[in-house]
C-alpha cells in the first residue's frame, strides 16, 4: 500500500499496524538467514517506517517491536586493498580514475563527497617551488565542512585530468565539478547524453563512483562474479588512508579530523592549526603515495645527502 494508506491504517488500528511491521520485519530476518541481506540493512528499512509514522504522529510500542530486530555488526567485513591492488588499479583506469583513486586513497574522503567538490575547493601547496601536498575542502558550505590534504601524486594526477577536460574543449571555472561526468571526446559522446551535454557538465555521483569501480575491478580480475558484498569496495580507500597515516606515526586524533569524523569532546577543545595538521600529514605522504618513481628519487636523494655527509 502507498505511505499514505499505511498511516491511515495505523492511526485506525496501532496494533494491526505493530502486526504489519512485525511480520515485515520477520520476512526480512528470513532474507537475512539465507545470507541476501545483512542485519543492519533490517534495521535501517525499520527506521524509515518509524520516522514515517512519528511525523504523522502515529504512536507505536517500539520497544516490542526492536526486539525482534537482529544484533547488527557496528562494522562492515571488508578490507582495505593493498598496494599491489591499488597499484592494478592505477595502471588501467583512464586519466580520471587516476586523479579520483590517488585522491581518495591519499585523503581519506568518502565516495558521497566527490559530486560536492568544486575546483576552488582544491589547491596546490608549494614551498620554494616545490610541491608540498594539496588541500581540498570537504563539503564546504555545509556545517560538516571539514578540511583534509593531498598527497603531491595526487595533485599532479588532477592537474593533469583538469588540463584533459580543457584540451578537449571545456571552460574550466572555480565553480566547475572538480570530478564530472564521463565523456568520449574522441566519440564525441558526454555524459548525461542530452543535446546540451557537451555545454552542460554535472558533477561524478557517489552511484557513477560506485559503478565505474564495479567494472574496473571486474575488467583486471579482482571482481570475477556479482553480488551484493565483495571483498573491497570503494569505502576501503578510505581504510587504507586511515591504516597508512596511522602506521606512518600521525597522532591518531588528527588522522579522524581530515576523515571528518567527530572526536567526542575534543570537537570543542582539541583545535589544531591547518599548518600543525599539515606537517602531521607530511608524515604519511610518503606511504599515502603509489608510484614507484617518488619512493625511489627520495632513496636517491637521502643517498645524496649521506654521501655529502661522509665527504
Amino acid at each position: 500500500m502507498t505511505p499514505d494508506r499505511f498511516v491511515e491504517k495505523a492511526k485506525t488500528s496501532a496494533l494491526g499496524a505493530e502486526n504489519r511491521i512485525i511480520s515485515y520485519v520477520s520476512a526480512q530476518n528470513a532474507r537475512l538467514d539465507s545470507g541476501e541481506i545483512t542485519a543492519a540493512t533490517v534495521g535501517n528499512a525499520l527506521k524509515a517506517i518509524r520516522l514515517l509514522l512519528e511525523m504523522n504522529d502515529v504512536g507505536l510500542n517500539w520497544k516490542k517491536i526492536r526486539r525482534i530486530l537482529p544484533r547488527a555488526r557496528r562494522y562492515a567485513l571488508d578490507r582495505a586493498p593493498t598496494q599491489v591492488e591499488i597499484q592494478e588499479i592505477i595502471d588501467v583506469a583512464d586519466v580520471r580514475g587516476k586523479a579520483l583513486t590517488m585522491a581518495m586513497i591519499s585523503s581519506g574522503i568518502r565516495e558521497g563527497a566527490i559530486e560536492y567538490f568544486k575546483v576552488h575547493d582544491y589547491t596546490r601547496i608549494e614551498q620554494d617551488g616545490n610541491l608540498m601536498a594539496g588541500r581540498l575542502t570537504v563539503y564546504n558550505g555545509d556545517p560538516e565542512r571539514y578540511l583534509t590534504f593531498l598527497s603531491p601524486e595526487a595533485c599532479q594526477a588532477i592537474d593533469k585530468y583538469l588540463e584533459f577536460r580543457t584540451e578537449h574543449g571545456e571552460k574550466i571555472t572555480r565553480d566547475s565539478p572538480l570530478f564530472r561526468d564521463k565523456f568520449d571526446p574522441i566519440k564525441g559522446q558526454y555524459g548525461h547524453g542530452k543535446k546540451d551535454s557537451k555545454n552542460i557538465v554535472i558533477p561524478m555521483t557517489a552511484p557513477s563512483v560506485r559503478q565505474y569501480y564495479n567494472r574496473l575491478l571486474h575488467s583486471i580480475g579482482i571482481r570475477s562474479e556479482k553480488k551484493r558484498r565483495h571483498d573491497f569496495s570503494v569505502h576501503g580507500f578510505r581504510k587504507y588512508f586511515k591504516t597508512r597515516a596511522e602506521q606512518s606515526g600521525m597522532k591518531p586524533i588528527n588522522v579522524e579530523i581530515l576523515m571528518g569524523h567527530s572526536v567526542g569532546i575534543s570537537d570543542s577543545y582539541y583545535r589544531p592549526t591547518e599548518s600543525e595538521l599539515l606537517q602531521d600529514y607530511l608524515r604519511a605522504a610518503d606511504a599515502l603515495t603509489i608510484s614507484q618513481e617518488r619512493q625511489l628519487s627520495l632513496e636517491v636523494r637521502e643517498l645524496h645527502e649521506k654521501s655529502k655527509d661522509n665527504e
